[in-house]
């Protein structure tokens, strides 16, 4: 699933834009692994922006494995590689984190139509065999190359009537909330994933994934969506920061 991008361009924020550049710095080795970075109250003072910024900014980092905050100590630089990073604690933009790094995201619908729900989709989705469901196939690219596929569902009683499935573009999440439906959490499982049937078009035959699959809720728990999404590995890395 995809996440709604910030409505200003996503890096138009000032703590965006204080994230890319301290971003930058991690990447060109100005903190190597395990250095601590400078305190709030200085990169506040370098930047010119208030503390809640730089909080606001200092947590992106941590989010895409690019640092470690240690209560009562600071923030460390954690000397992960760069690449296409998303954070498995939070459901986040797929072209929001393909922008981050500079790179171009584009999406490409295979499939957009109205169907009746198998066992499987119903199940998910706490609906009854053969309830309408609104089904997606999509393929997502970081400059101009195949990174992901994405299998989705969505409750068909909860779009409007006069909706034409044909139209839709772009992300799900957006849709949801354009007819008022906030995805506020996910249960979401992680697998190893290969076979032929995954994906289509220009893809390696051995190819190797990462499945994320999730049901998507509202704050009082109603599933809007079921997604199985086929990260290919070594093009999109999940980083999840542990610490003691």
């Amino acid at each position: 699933m995809d996440r709604p991008d910030d409505p200003t361009g996503g890096t138009s924020t000032r703590s965006a834009r204080v994230a890319d550049d301290l971003r930058r710095q991690l990447e060109d080795g100005v903190w190597p692994p395990g250095t601590r970075l400078p305190g709030e109250v200085r990169l506040a003072e370098t930047y010119g922006v208030s503390r809640a910024t730089i909080r606001t900014a200092l947590r992106s980092l941590e989010s895409r494995g690019l640092t470690a905050t240690r209560h009562g100590s600071g923030t460390y630089a954690t000397g992960a590689s760069p690449g296409i990073h998303a954070d498995l604690r939070h459901l986040d933009s797929m072209t929001a984190t393909i922008r981050r790094v500079g790179a171009v995201p584009s999406m490409i619908y295979r499939r957009r139509e109205l169907a009746p729900a198998d066992a499987e989709q119903a199940r998910h989705l706490d609906l009854h065999e053969g309830d309408p469901v609104f089904v997606t196939e999509r393929e997502l690219r970081a400059d101009d190359t195949p990174v992901a596929f994405s299998y989705d569902v969505l409750p068909g009683t909860i779009l409007p009537d006069d909706l034409a499935p044909e139209t839709i573009e772009g992300s799900l999440y957006e849709l949801l909330r354009s007819i008022g439906v906030d995805v506020a959490w996910a249960t979401a499982e992680v697998h190893a994933a290969t076979g032929g049937h995954i994906g289509w078009g220009e893809r390696p035959s051995d190819a190797v994934y990462v499945l994320l699959d999730q049901v998507h809720r509202t704050i009082d728990g109603n599933a809007v969506a079921w997604s199985r999404t086929y990260y290919l590995e070594g093009r999109f890395r999940f980083s999840l920061v542990r610490t003691r």
